[in-house]
């Protein structure tokens, strides 16, 4: 059942689904053997990751619109931030639990601020959502922070520095005299310090415990002494946890450098004034950490590398990331799942197993790429598994997928996969035609096809990679496909090649 704490409008239920919702995932979550996603049509969830029964979830139509950019997962459920509806001033959380198999939403609305501006906007979440301490957490820009109790299916806010809890609607808007004070107090990113049981709370002027027991609020770090840089703001803070060392606190710090505004990436031990910058240079890209001191980096350029504290001391000190993993080669990892070279990638879940091992998962916008069993430090990557999603196939029906493919940055074309649905069981054959019908490749000969799956299709071997029986990239242009069987279904398609 869904309820609605503030509003009576009724809400339509997510449909649920056997498949995922859509190819462009948007967001990750997850914890054990648990691995959820947000793609722009839906969520989409697995209890057990290496399972290949499919993916229960549920759609919506609209939530590429109305998804916020905050998925988390914890306390045997997940929770999302979402609008009410599209271009609705309401906004909230939609929950599922999976012990009772039910999903619930809640909204509110915070006063309107006549300020304006990023600054001023109270109900402007910034996508940062956890879960800590049986209660998810998000940022809310302005309006503090907020806490959604799936329990009671209510959200409270609360605002850095203050001890008690207000209905979001109550929230007193700064106005433009106490600019200082509203900015100071704006919650930016959130996290969780394991070691105290502890909310890692980033504001501009400073980084925040908030612990949520005795709802006690203690100023970790305010200005910090960069130099040669020269401190400006916070900007976001997230803990590495490492074997056998203290936490460590990171943060995206904007400075200014030569009189030149940056923004770098810094460290410092938890409990520590020193901070170091963790590599040199402009921080241009965003952090998804992994396990035992390492970390995915997603570059503003769609590269992805793996960076790590591989010190033996755990102290924090200048230059502390190596990387690991160059970004070539988890580009080549990428595109030996088979069916498309690397897409933009628009999230990074590591989830671990034990002190050095877990399970790593890619969210693009064509696809999720998984990988079951890695040992990031050691350099130890099983195959990539691409999940995407495939609209159902008719006896009798079948298509290119994708229908047009392109040719990637790694100098090869995305390959295409020959979806079909036989009528009955039949030795298979697909080849590749040119405008004038002259034979392009030969894709598969002769191989056996079963009509009683889902799809008759294999994926692994019913692609065609753009290339000619030379081996040799073939012109772009149009192509067609023809399948045939033994059985007696004969099947025309087209594929186009982009340049």
């Amino acid at each position: 059942m869904i309820i609605a704490t503030a509003t009576q409008t009724p809400l339509a239920q997510f449909r649920e689904t056997r498949q995922l919702t859509n190819n462009n995932i948007v967001a990750l979550a997850g914890s054990g053997d648990t691995l959820w996603l947000a793609t722009e049509r839906g969520f989409n969830y697995r209890t057990s990751i290496g399972n290949q029964d499919g993916w229960s979830g549920f759609e919506v139509n609209d939530l590429k619109l109305r998804f916020r950019h905050g998925l988390a997962f914890g306390g045997g459920g997940a929770a999302a931030l979402i609008d009410r509806e599209v271009g609705s001033s309401f906004t909230g959380f939609w929950h599922f639990d999976h012990a009772g198999g039910t999903q619930r939403q809640t909204f509110f609305q915070f006063p309107l601020n006549t300020r304006g501006g990023d600054d001023g906007n109270l109900a402007n979440p910034t996508g940062s959502l956890i879960y800590a301490r049986g209660n998810f957490w998000a940022a809310f820009g302005s309006g503090g922070m907020v806490r959604y109790d799936p329990q009671s299916n209510s959200a409270h806010a609360i605002k850095p520095g203050d001890e008690n809890e207000t209905l979001p609607q109550n929230i007193v808007a700064d106005d433009s005299a106490d600019q200082g004070r509203a900015d100071s107090r704006r919650v930016l990113s959130l996290d969780v310090i394991h070691t105290d049981n502890k909310i890692l709370v980033t504001t501009p002027s400073t980084l925040w415990a908030y612990d949520p027991g005795d709802k006690n609020w203690d100023t970790l770090y305010t200005k910090p002494e960069l130099s040669p840089a020269e401190f400006v703001s916070y900007c976001a803070a997230f803990v590495i946890n490492k074997k056998d060392s203290p936490a460590m606190i990171y943060s995206f710090i904007a400075v200014t450098l030569g009189g030149i505004a940056d923004t770098m990436l810094y460290v410092s031990e938890y409990g520590s004034d020193k901070w170091f910058a963790a590599r040199g240079g402009s921080a241009r890209f965003s952090v998804f950490p992994a396990v035992n001191g390492a970390m995915y980096v997603l570059w503003y350029d769609n590269r992805v590398s793996l960076l790590a504290d591989t010190s033996a001391a755990g102290a924090a000190r200048e230059n502390l990331l190596s990387e690991i993993l160059a970004p070539a080669k988890f580009r080549e990892m990428l595109a030996s799942a088979g069916n498309a070279a690397p897409p933009d990638i628009n999230d990074i879940l590591f989830l671990p197993r034990g002190g050095s091992t877990g399970t790593l998962a890619v969210a693009t916008e064509s696809g999720l790429y998984v990988c079951e069993s890695a040992e990031p430090l050691a350099g130890d990557y099983g195959a990539f598994t691409l999940y995407r999603h495939v609209r159902e196939v008719k006896t009798g029906e079948a298509y290119a997928l994708p229908g047009i493919i392109r040719y990637g940055m790694d100098g090869r074309y995305e390959k295409c996969v020959f979806v079909y649905k036989l009528k009955k069981d039949g030795d298979v054959t697909i080849k590749v035609y040119d405008y004038n019908m002259s034979l392009v490749r030969t894709v598969v000969k002769g191989a056996r096809r079963d009509s009683k799956t889902e799809r008759s299709t294999a994926p692994a071997r019913d692609v065609w990679d753009g290339k000619n029986e030379a081996g040799k990239r073939a012109s772009p242009g149009v192509y067609y496909f023809k399948i045939t069987s033994t059985g007696g279904d004969r099947f025309l398609g087209k594929v186009i090649l982009a340049k």
